[in-house]
């Protein structure tokens, strides 16, 4: 009977189970080491002494309390990316000096750990994610001591809360395994439809539901513990090859419940398929007539669901796609910053303290700026209505110049030592409105008030891409694409103002620093001066590497856009599976007349137009909706426009990535549905429609 179909949705299932868990094990590691029993995510401190003495007091409070605790910290690491923790071996039990001494053995390869003293981390900012190797308890203890000390803990999990729990319930993971149980309930579910002359000639001969059901577990049960064990041996084999079997208990136990579920979910469609075929007229079933307005409506609304669900998921790996490749052009500048940091200002609590600090700090990184040791990217956008409506514009010093020239309408490069004094690069786009611009940049409230400042302007040549220094924008960014990389901004305006004359403000200098938009290429000029004022002391309290953030922001996206690359290809497998069970369904219900038509010289596609013209429209859906979406997004944004409000996205294009998406998704549905019909109709024509 069904027991082919059934046995390919069982061995698939081992597939499936297989490749999920690995992929679901790679995103657990990644997002926490896999030993970690417990963790913290801290999301703010009170600022109120340097970071450097708040880690001294962690560290001998997890001493003291026999605590093994690691602060984790994402790195850029080539390509491939990494991550350090730093460790306080403080559970003797733990054994975590082994991974002091020897490094640790990650489940993935995707990135690489390595395992640094605590006292390594210096004086970065203790906000972040800290894991604890032990009790649930530990880290219970770990974090009352972080709150009284000013710490704001966001959550405490435990080991469940950090992997199959918490982030099973990803939206990406989701979607996958949502893709790969309908994958299992539509191909069990065409295994019975398959079969339905048979079923019919066994129930002629007195077997009922129960026997029918039971047949086919018999029939299956033996190929699928051999499936199982030849599936999991190939699986343990390429993982002893990728990564020496770490965690390899761990993904033993995930992929037999994973295979559990998507089996569960076979096996009961297959049953409840069966139960309906039961409700045929045994000569009806003989003929291989099936219940023809219930199965033709199931099988064409699980055909939206799906053509539906697939576009969506293709149009996230797109998006998360387009991210990466920004991203990682983006990895060759962040790494080349080296220990480039931003600073973090505590301790201001009120208007008073915020008049305290402007003025030392102010002072302190006007001077930094004169000296040569701080690089200023203030990066602000203009929100008049007008033509300057949008525009990036950043205020750079003779280091960002220095270290990043730019090319102008000439075809010289201007940098520091090619302007006489302050100038305003004017991309050619606003060249028109200069005037108007250097009046918007006089007036600004960023420049110091008493000083006359005159500047030159200068025409930037087309296409001018700059490089920011963080990831993460408060200009337009594309809607939908909010925490989108913006590292890069393309035809910005550049204010130039020379390191020697501090024409800054000192609230700006201020204002710009607390942005992480003035950088410090050497930390220890910090340090030094944090060590020489005392009046700084307070208010200086991290240094924290600029490629940090990136490195982490790097890593997200690169794990969204895994699982939504494999979300999208589950989709598309069910799309296609869907499509020959809707045709499987069409050839039975209507094989009489398909066999009348042809011979009576009706062609193909009169034959079969009702099928083709549903599939048309689904072919629309799939053609047309990123199209759609990009007309409603630009619609929304000329709105704004029209308004004369600032702009809070960019327009939306179709490039060569999404026509591409597009294309393929209409070209596998369209070539797999034809080609399905096609050997369903011959099928028909050469058996007759009895055999059908």
């Amino acid at each position: 009977m069904a027991a082919k179909s059934l046995k390919f949705v069982l061995i698939a299932n081992w597939i499936f189970a297989c490749f999920l868990s690995f992929t679901t094990l790679v995103y657990w590691d990644e997002d926490t080491p896999l030993p970690v029993q417990a963790g913290i995510i801290v999301g703010a401190w009170d600022e109120s002494r340097p970071a450097g003495e708040l880690r001294a007091e962690i560290k001998q409070f997890a001493i003291e309390h026999q605590i093994t605790v690691g602060r984790l910290k994402d790195d850029l690491n080539g390509s491939q990316g990494g991550r350090t923790i730093y460790l306080v071996d403080g559970d003797p039990a733990v054994g975590a000096d082994e991974w002091l001494r020897g490094g640790y053995a990650d489940f993935t390869r995707s990135l690489t750990t390595s395992v640094r003293p605590f006292d390594d981390a210096g004086e970065r900012d203790p906000t972040g994610s800290y894991v604890v190797f032990g009790d649930y308890d530990k880290a219970g203890q770990l974090a009352d001591f972080f709150t009284s000390k000013g710490m704001r803990v966001n959550r405490v999990l435990d080991r469940w809360s950090l992997n199959p729990k918490d982030l099973f319930l990803q939206d990406a993971q989701v979607l996958a395994l949502g893709m790969m149980v309908l994958v299992s309930v539509a191909v069990a579910a065409a295994s019975v439809l398959v079969g339905a002359r048979a079923y019919g000639v066994n129930r002629l001969q007195g077997l009922g539901y129960g026997s029918l059901l039971l047949n086919d577990v018999r029939a299956v049960s033996g190929f699928w513990f051999g499936g199982g064990v030849l599936t999991i041996g190939v699986a343990v084999a390429a993982l002893a090859a990728y990564n020496g079997l770490a965690d390899i208990g761990l993904y033993l136990l995930t992929a037999v419940v994973l295979h559990v579920l998507l089996t569960g979910a076979a096996i009961t469609s297959h049953a409840l398929v069966l139960l309906l075929l039961m409700r045929l007229r045994v000569l009806a079933a003989v003929k291989g007539e099936l219940p023809g307005r219930t199965a033709s409506g199931v099988a064409y609304a699980l055909r939206v669901v799906t053509v539906v669900a697939t576009v969506a998921l293709a149009q996230q790996a797109v998006a998360t796609g387009i991210d990466v490749e920004r991203r990682g052009a983006a990895l060759a500048s962040y790494e080349r910053l080296g220990e480039t940091s931003k600073i973090a200002f505590g301790n201001v609590w009120s208007s008073g303290d915020r008049e305290k600090i402007i003025p030392v700090t102010g002072a302190w990184l006007r001077g930094e700026d004169q000296r040569g040791n701080a690089l200023l990217a203030g990066r602000q956008y203009l929100g008049n209505p007008g033509p300057l409506n949008g525009k990036d514009l950043i205020y750079v010093n003779d280091r960002f110049l220095r270290d990043q020239p730019v090319r102008l309408s000439t075809g010289a490069d201007f940098s520091a030592g090619d302007a006489g004094g302050p100038t305003v690069l004017i991309p050619p786009d606003v060249w028109d409105h200069r005037a108007e611009l250097v009046t918007e940049v006089l007036h600004s409230p960023n420049l110091r008030r008493g000083t006359a400042v005159t500047f030159d302007q200068v025409e930037m040549a087309a296409g001018a891409e700059i490089f920011t220094y963080t990831a993460t924008d408060v200009g337009p960014v594309s809607q939908g694409n909010f925490s989108g990389d913006q590292s890069f901004t393309t035809d910005p305006i550049l204010v130039f103002l020379p390191s020697a004359q501090g024409l800054l403000s000192d609230h700006s200098y201020t204002a710009f620093a607390s942005q992480g938009r003035v950088l410090f290429p050497d930390p220890r000029v910090v340090s030094a001066a944090v060590a020489a004022d005392p009046a700084l002391v307070d208010f200086v309290v991290s240094v924290t590497p600029v490629i940090d953030q990136a490195a982490t922001e790097h890593r997200d996206v690169l794990q969204q856009f895994r699982l939504a690359l494999f979300s999208a290809l589950a989709g598309l497998l069910v799309l296609l599976i869907t499509g020959v069970g809707a045709v499987l369904i069409h050839a039975r219900r209507n094989a009489q007349w398909i066999f009348a038509r042809h011979v009576s010289g009706w062609r193909f596609a009169a034959v079969h137009r009702i099928l083709l013209i549903f599939e048309a429209a689904a072919l629309a859906v799939l053609i047309g909706w990123l199209p759609y979406q990009a007309w409603s997004v630009n619609s929304d944004l000329e709105w704004y426009r029209r308004a004369g409000m600032p702009a809070p996205f960019e327009p939306m294009t179709l490039g060569t990535p999404e026509w591409a998406a597009i294309g393929g998704l209409a070209t596998l549905t369209v070539g797999g549905i034809l080609a399905a019909l096609i050997r369903a109709h011959r099928r028909v024509v050469r058996d007759g429609a009895s055999e059908a």
